[in-house]
């Protein structure tokens, strides 16, 4: 089974720096970006990159693509994600709502952020297709 592993270094104060297996060193401290949003963030890239990938092989003419991820976060004295939502906005000249039906499904299947932070509650999803920009 594959294993995917960060190092993470106390860098001083409040700072961390996480290298991760890419080769990339993300930087963790109280002025940068929380853990939580970096979580809710990664939602919205992975779903972005599966969406981009399976759009290409769908041979979509798609222009332009967001994608407004939000968590759910639980009450309580420790926050956690308990859902969230992801509405994509879609830009092409030529999309029909079947093809962003399939490709929602798609990223839905394969994103493994998705599939990892699903068992934390439900993520209801939307869309929108708009003309060519």
């Amino acid at each position: 089974m594959p294993v995917e592993t960060v190092h993470i270094q106390w860098k001083g104060e409040h700072a961390l720096e996480s290298r991760l297996p890419s080769g990339k060193v993300i930087t963790i401290d109280s002025a940068g970006p929380k853990p939580l949003e970096m979580v809710i963030a990664s939602l919205g890239g992975c779903a972005g990159l599966t969406a981009l990938a399976f759009a290409q092989k769908m041979r979509l003419n798609l222009t332009r693509l967001e994608i407004e991820v939000s968590g759910d976060l639980a009450d309580g004295k420790v926050p956690a994600i308990k859902g969230g939502r992801l509405k994509y906005r879609l830009w092409g000249p030529d999309l029909q709502k079947e093809q962003v039906e399939r490709l929602v499904e798609l990223c839905e299947k394969y994103c493994p952020v998705y599939q990892t932070l699903k068992h934390a509650g439900p993520i209801e999803h939307s869309y929108e297709i708009n003309p060519a920009s």
